[in-house]
C-alpha cells in the first residue's frame, strides 16, 4: 500500500498534461470545459483520466489533494478507486471502508470537491465541532435526508482540508 502511495506521488509530481488553447480554456483529455453543471471536471465517461491528467488539472491544489489521499490511506487504511458517476458527477476517486463509502474526491481545474455523506450519528458528532467558515457554511446548508447529510465541500485551503479530515473521521467512527 505504501508502495502504491509512493508511485502515485511520483506520477503526480511529474504531471504536465495541461495546455492552454487560444481561447484561454484549459484542455485536458476528457475534461469538461467550464461545465458548471457537474461536481467534477472530468465528465467524459468514455475517457478514464490518468493520475497524470488529474494531477495536471489540479495544478496548485495538488498538494491538498495529495494530503487528503495520504490521510485516507495512512489513517483509514483504504485505497481509492477511480469511478465514473455520470454526467452530473464526472470521474471521482472513491474511498470505501468496510463496504461503505467513506469519501469521494472529484477533481476539477485547479480545484477539487470532496463528498462525505454523514448519517445521523456522524452528523450529531459533527455538530459539536466548530469548522472554518467555508466548511461550516457547507455543513449548515446541507439538509439531513433519510440516508444522511450529503456534503460537497470544495477544498480551497489547508483549513478546508483539515475540516474535511475531521468530517471523514466522524463518519468512519460512527456506527
Amino acid at each position: 500500500m505504501l508502495q502504491d502511495l509512493r508511485v502515485y506521488k511520483r506520477v503526480a509530481l511529474r504531471a504536465t498534461a495541461i495546455s492552454i488553447s487560444a481561447s484561454k480554456k484549459y484542455q485536458v483529455a476528457g475534461f469538461g470545459e467550464g461545465d458548471r453543471t457537474s461536481i467534477g471536471g472530468f465528465v467524459d465517461g468514455k475517457h478514464k483520466p490518468t493520475i497524470k491528467e488529474i494531477s495536471s488539472a489540479l495544478s496548485g491544489k495538488a498538494p491538498l489533494w495529495d494530503g487528503l489521499v495520504d490521510f485516507l490511506v495512512k489513517e483509514h487504511g483504504v485505497r481509492g478507486e477511480l469511478a465514473y458517476g455520470g454526467a452530473k458527477y464526472g470521474w471521482f476517486l472513491g474511498f470505501r471502508k468496510g463496504g461503505r463509502p467513506l469519501a469521494d474526491l472529484y477533481p476539477g481545474m485547479n480545484n477539487f470537491t470532496v463528498q462525505v455523506v454523514l448519517g445521523r450519528v456522524a452528523t450529531q458528532a459533527a455538530l459539536s465541532v466548530r469548522f472554518g467558515k467555508h466548511v461550516q457554511e457547507v455543513f449548515d446548508n446541507a439538509r439531513q435526508l433519510y440516508d444522511g447529510r450529503w456534503l460537497f465541500v470544495p477544498v480551497r485551503s489547508r483549513r478546508d482540508l483539515e475540516d474535511v479530515k475531521v468530517l471523514i473521521d466522524k463518519k468512519a467512527n460512527s456506527k
